[in-house]
């Protein structure tokens, strides 16, 4: 889960470059672009639900 988590973040840092790099310009892919990356976070923020519900129930158990 930590190694996940890891990945995550590192990822946001990514994909923070490529919004500033290509989603500030026009362009055909703009959209697309745009929506891959909507879908991406979107992905990011149910995983990083699950990790909070993973963590929150290894600490209550204990």
């Amino acid at each position: 889960m930590a190694e996940g988590i890891e990945l995550v973040s590192a990822m946001i840092t990514r994909y923070a470059v490529v919004e500033s790099l290509y989603l500030l310009e026009d362009s055909t892919l703009q959209n697309q672009l745009t929506d891959g990356i909507t879908k991406l976070y979107v992905a990011i923020l149910r995983y990083l639900g699950i990790a909070k519900t993973y963590y929150n129930k290894s600490t209550t158990s204990q």
